[in-house]
Parts: C-alpha cells; structure tokens; sequence
C-alpha cells in the first residue's frame, strides 16, 4: 500500500489557454489556474503523476517558474506524457514524485526540445516507467 501524498507535493487547478509554445514543439503543455488549495512549488521542473478530472493517474512533467522572455510571471504547466486529447477547463491533481532541474533559460527551440526528451526519460525513470 501506497503512502498518501503530502499536501505540499499536491497542484491542483483548472486547464487554461497558454501562449502555445509548448504545442509548437510539438510537447502540448497544460497551463494551471490554481486552486486556492494547491501546492505551489518552488521554481523547477518535476516528474509527477497527473489525474485530468480525478480519472486514473498518467505521468507527467510539471514546470513551475517564471516565464522571463514572456511576462514574468509564475506559471505551472503540465505535459502529460504519452497523451493526446483537448483537455481545455479539465481539473487537473498533480503529484509531485521527485524534482527533475532547475529551469534553464534555453535560446533556440531544438536545444529545447533536446533537453524535454532528456526530462521525459528521467522523468519516466524516477516514475519507474517503461522508456
């Protein structure tokens, strides 16, 4: 049996437009409007468990930090991996299981989508998953 999550280690919010980027890269993220009780993590990126309107969990990367070359402000995001669908409103419950890096400020998009593939895999192993 499977120790409860702590509260600290628990997002929680409602799916939200973003700017888009992470779609353009071709890694759909999905941008968090948090709930009044929801963890706020420090700036990083983390593996994490995902339920989308508290259905069965699937893995996921959660980016918490500031968005320096857009407006400064703190966002969390999910990408869920392996999942397509629109899930635009859906409550999403994140579980953080373990943090992956800090944020690195990348200049080009293919250094960005090398280093997601790089945080897909550590992410699938401290999930102990399947690559």
């Amino acid at each position: 049996m499977s120790a409860e999550p702590k509260p600290e280690q628990m997002v929680k919010g409602r799916v939200i437009a973003g700017f888009g980027q992470g779609h353009l890269l071709g890694y759909p993220t999905a941008n968090l409007s948090l709930t009044p009780d929801s963890a706020r993590p420090l700036e990083g990126v983390y593996a994490c468990w995902v339920k989308i309107n508290n259905n069965t969990r699937q893995a996921g990367i959660l980016v918490s930090g500031v968005y320096q070359e857009v407006d400064k402000s703190l966002r969390q995001e999910v990408y869920v991996i392996d999942f397509a669908g629109d899930i635009y409103g859906a409550d999403l419950t994140v579980e953080i299981v373990g943090r992956l890096r800090d944020l690195i400020l990348m200049a080009e998009p293919a250094e960005l989508s090398r280093r997601i593939e790089q945080d897909i895999v550590a992410a699938k192993k401290i999930l102990d998953l399947k690559s």
